[in-house]
């Protein structure tokens, strides 16, 4: 099941698409440890930051267990969503050095 927040104005600011990267990293970090269970019960999320906006996808592969409860679990960190300056400035690094690292490499470069 995918499901898709389109924004039109991610792509009009490097800002707007740092803001959504940000925003991923930490909603992703904020699911780790509740959904947990859910990876041990063969259910797979992936958040991504697309080119329109936050992309959710859940997969499962137990059939017993239904999608809605792992949507739930992202539905509700995404309603709560918090987090704490050092968490901020933990994923910041991590993103500094995505995109640095992104902008040594010489096929980023020559586009």
């Amino acid at each position: 099941v995918d499901s898709h927040s389109h924004s039109h104005n991610v792509l009009l600011h490097s800002c707007s698409v740092v803001l959504l990267d940000t925003f991923v990293s930490i909603l992703s970090l904020n699911l780790s440890e509740p959904a947990y269970g859910a990876d041990t019960a063969k259910m797979e999320y992936e958040l991504v930051a697309g080119e329109h906006g936050l992309v959710i996808r859940v997969n499962r592969l137990n059939r017993k267990i239904p999608h809605f409860l792992y949507s739930q679990l992202i539905t509700d960190h995404l309603s709560d969503f918090s987090f704490t300056p050092a968490v901020f400035e933990k994923i910041k690094e991590e993103l500094e050095k995505t995109y640095f690292n992104m902008l040594i490499k010489s096929e980023v470069l020559a586009k």
